[in-house]
């Protein structure tokens, strides 16, 4: 009876992949050592993303992503303005945690993500010399980007694929710039809030 029970129960659970189309917003600032006051800096977050499941409560979800950076800075004069774009492809490795057994279901995402820069643009206006820091002007020192994330969230299934609704946090291990005797920073280090929707278009569910 309990091999037949168990069996029954491995039976209901199947390997399942998924692949989708991911596309979300995001909110970006950069960690300043010694600090820097920042306001908004929004950017577009996007791209592949396959998912897949060998657990019932657990699987694995691997992406491609265009992740847009920066910072706005929040001056305290009028005559200066300062902000900064980076644009990335990024590849997270993600560990997905599963709660629930109905179609909508929620989960936790953990995981790292490399990342490399591949162009960047500054929007600056300097009217005070005197009051310009020293990374105005100066390219980006380390274009590797080595981050670890975490992300909670929603998923369910529709006659038109799976949907999975996330918010995720993301922060980089590694500094912008190369800290120096004479550096205005001890460190500089990205990270982002991201809110994104995946729709899951082709599964062997």
């Amino acid at each position: 009876m309990f091999k037949s029970l168990a069996f029954s129960q491995t039976e209901e659970f199947k390997t399942s992949y998924s692949f989708g189309i991911k596309q979300g917003i995001n909110y970006s600032s950069v960690i300043f050592n010694p600090g820097l006051s920042q306001g908004i800096t929004l950017g577009y977050n996007g791209g592949l993303v396959y998912k897949f499941h060998n657990e019932r409560l657990f699987g694995l979800q691997l992406e491609l992503i265009f992740n847009q950076k920066g910072w706005t800075e929040d001056l305290d004069t009028i005559s200066n303005s300062y902000s900064r774009k980076m644009n990335y492809l990024e590849i997270p490795l993600i560990t997905q945690i599963i709660f629930g057994k109905k179609q909508t279901k929620f989960y936790v995402n953990l995981g790292t993500s490399f990342g490399y820069l591949l162009s960047e643009s500054e929007n600056k206006t300097i009217n005070n010399e005197a009051l310009a820091l020293e990374h105005y002007g100066k390219k980006i020192d380390n274009k590797f980007d080595y981050s670890g994330l975490g992300e909670i969230g929603t998923y369910f299934n529709t006659s038109f694929g799976e949907f999975q609704i996330g918010i995720r946090y993301q922060m980089t291990l590694t500094d912008l710039f190369d800290a120096e005797a004479d550096s205005d920073f001890l460190n500089t280090k990205n990270q982002v809030w991201n809110l994104s929707v995946t729709w899951f278009f082709l599964s062997n569910k």
